[in-house]
């Protein structure tokens, strides 16, 4: 019996090349390269798992056609000579022996590239200083360099190195090749009129703007040939005010529909952080976020059309694939957490994919100049260390005592039955969750609450020794004798050591917006961090009034404060930086204005408290002398609290280990 998902496992075949589905990982950069961009092992085992789970094209993101003097990351992909075609060749022939197609997304970020990395002042079509080279020159406290503008000379030389870049895609035996032209990248720069400020053949009118990049894909075209697929990745919209608009872009792509074969529709800019959004949508955000612009695409032009961003299942890419919206669905991170999610929707066990939650962990780890990970897959970009991505069984089995069902707990129940032991998971509540529980009430937050789903879900099925309503104390482990002890007992709310905080209608944020506790209508949230703001955000909705209090200048969380300040303002939420809170008291809060010391009353008939969590030190205490301490685990909040895909690496870790 074939899978229910018809439309998008169908394959299509495009220049006599077949994909055997729909579906594409999108290209990311898990900086697994040697320092000069050369392909390693490490690098290759990291698709590896993701085309033999089933995608039918896997894409290396940001492959540099110019690696000497234009890296905007490390360790980059370099392709820009012929020394890297063997490891080219290596990344191909893995593919090739899963049935999927490799591609690279051949790129140079033009007035973007980084000092930092190339030493080189950036090129590009005109000297305009990116927003993100301002952030990059003062955090490393030095001014912005002004980019070159790029003589004829210089062009028609960029031109070729594009070129050169996707015909050594073909040499190392690839079928195709994803040519960046969005994103404010240099093709996305001629494009662009914030970027693109020339007079000459390459700058002015639509046409001329859209001149670098007819001339690069007719000349892959022709040194390429007939048989090899071009797809080219476009910024439907821009966003920004002076960028390059939808209206204009379906002109452009109409100049350029008979030299591609697919358009990848994606959205935004990477030259300024305020628009990262659009491309790496995050948790707050509407799913298939960019959809709509690949679907009218599709109704305009003859080529077959890319959608990407926000696809976070197959259920997603079923639709859009039955709808007509595209002819393929991109993802990278749904693809990170689970490889092998295209088998499991192939086999109809769709309910057994591990979901993204887009949690941030995966970005996070970029932005700390780290190997790309993520939050929910423990076993992404450790496939050479796990031998190809698989835990392997215990030389011996053991009894393993877990304590507590959070995200750290049931990670390391699971992956301790993995590798064949016998575990006993104790959860003093009735139900498992922990503070993932919390963390996945918000009501936009469908991702987070489809991974806290799974997770519960999946280990109430997995044959652990489960133990509700039980607090695992000394006593209790030491009658149960095990081999082994995790401790994952969590972390409790942080209560501020102020008069009044023991008052009846004060209460942590979380338990208020899971409805755990009442609510008045006038409410009073101390602390600006994520949960905070995301408290904030739950109780304006319910028609609640609310005022945030913060003791930094600044609201803490960026991502969340970016995100839903404009919802905050929409609904009334008044905030107010730089308080330290004094007291509490059954109708108001009294507050210290630090930038003036005066003292200010507001308010309130319920206080919400998100001033941060702090460990169980007391359990754990209790419990980490029990087994010979070798033998015993502490992780997740219970180690210090931090983001779930913290809890969940550990506690992946502490089930390797044992």
């Amino acid at each position: 019996m074939g899978s229910d998902y018809k439309h998008v496992f169908s394959p299509i075949t495009i220049r006599g090349v077949e994909f055997k589905n729909r579906i594409e990982m999108a290209p990311t950069s898990p900086k697994l390269t040697s320092e000069k961009g050369y392909m390693t092992t490490e690098h290759i085992d990291y698709f590896r798992p993701i085309a033999r789970g089933g995608a039918a094209i896997v894409s290396l993101g940001n492959c540099s056609i110019d690696i000497l003097s234009a890296q905007d990351e490390p360790r980059q992909v370099g392709v820009d000579n012929d020394d890297y075609l063997i490891g080219l060749s290596r990344f191909n022939d893995m593919c090739e022996r899963y049935g999927a197609l490799g591609s690279l997304e051949i790129n140079h970020s033009g007035i973007d590239a980084v000092w930092e990395f190339n030493r080189v002042v950036p090129r590009g079509p005109s000297s305009v200083i990116t927003q993100r080279e301002m952030m990059r020159a003062k955090m490393n406290g030095r001014a912005p360099i002004s980019p070159m503008e790029m003589t004829i000379d210089d062009i028609h030389e960029m031109e070729r190195m594009f070129i050169d870049a996707a015909f050594r895609c073909k040499t190392a035996g690839m079928k195709m090749c994803l040519v960046h032209g969005g994103h404010a990248n240099l093709i996305g720069q001629f494009s662009s009129p914030l970027y693109n400020l020339r007079r000459d053949e390459y700058g002015g009118g639509l046409e001329n703007r859209a001149r670098f990049a007819m001339n690069v894909l007719d000349g892959i075209r022709k040194k390429c040939g007939e048989d090899f697929v071009i797809e080219f990745r476009v910024s439907a919209d821009e966003i920004h005010p002076d960028g390059m608009h939808f209206d204009e872009t379906k002109e452009y792509l109409k100049l350029l529909e008979d030299r591609v074969d697919i358009v990848n529709v994606s959205c935004g800019l990477h030259t300024d952080v305020k628009y990262f959004r659009y491309w790496f949508p995050n948790m707050y955000m509407p799913r298939m976020n960019n959809v709509h612009y690949a679907a009218e695409l599709k109704k305009i032009l003859k080529c077959k059309i890319t959608a990407v961003a926000g696809i976070t299942h197959l259920d997603n890419a079923e639709r859009i694939i039955a709808e007509g919206m595209a002819d393929f669905c991109a993802m990278a991170r749904p693809l990170m957490a689970d490889p092998e999610m295209p088998r499991k929707y192939a086999m109809n066990k769709s309910e057994e994919h591990v979901p993204c939650s887009r949690c941030g962990y995966c970005n996070r780890r970029v932005g700390a100049i780290k190997t790309l990970m993520c939050g929910v897959n423990p076993k992404l970009g450790r496939e050479h260390e796990l031998e190809d991505g698989m835990v392997h069984r215990a030389r011996v089995q053991k009894t393993v005592a877990v304590v507590g069902a959070g995200p750290a707990g049931m990670q390391a129940t699971l992956t301790l039955l993995e590798r064949g032991h016998k575990v006993v998971l104790f959860e003093k509540e009735q139900a498992m969750g922990g503070n993932l529980t919390a963390a996945a009430a918000m009501e936009l937050k469908l991702d987070m609450k489809d991974y806290h789903a799974y997770l519960c879900r999946t280990v109430m099925k997995s044959g652990a020794d489960i133990r509700f309503g039980v607090k695992a104390t000394p006593e209790i482990i030491r009658e149960l004798g095990p081999d082994a002890l995790v401790i994952a007992v969590g972390a409790d709310a942080l209560m501020p050591n102020v008069p009044g905080i023991d008052l009846m209608h004060v209460h942590w944020a979380a338990d208020a917006d899971m409805d755990k506790v009442p609510v008045g209508e006038e409410i009073a949230i101390i602390g600006g961090g994520s949960l905070g703001l995301e408290s904030a955000y739950t109780q304006s909705r319910r028609g609640k009034k609310v005022r945030l209090f913060e003791i930094r200048p600044v609201l803490g969380a960026g991502l969340e404060a970016a995100e839903l300040m404009p919802a905050l303002e929409k609904n009334g939420v008044e905030i107010y930086p730089g308080r330290q809170l004094l007291s509490i008291h059954p109708e108001k809060i009294v507050c210290s204005a630090l930038a003036t010391g005066e003292t200010e009353e507001y308010p309130c008939d319920t206080v919400l408290i998100s001033a941060g969590l702090k460990p169980r030190k007391q359990d754990i205490e209790a419990l980490r002398h029990i087994l010979p301490e070798t033998e015993v685990y502490i992780v997740g909040d219970a180690k210090a609290p931090r983001s779930i895909g913290d809890a969940v690496h550990e506690g992946f870790n502490a089930a390797l280990n044992i």
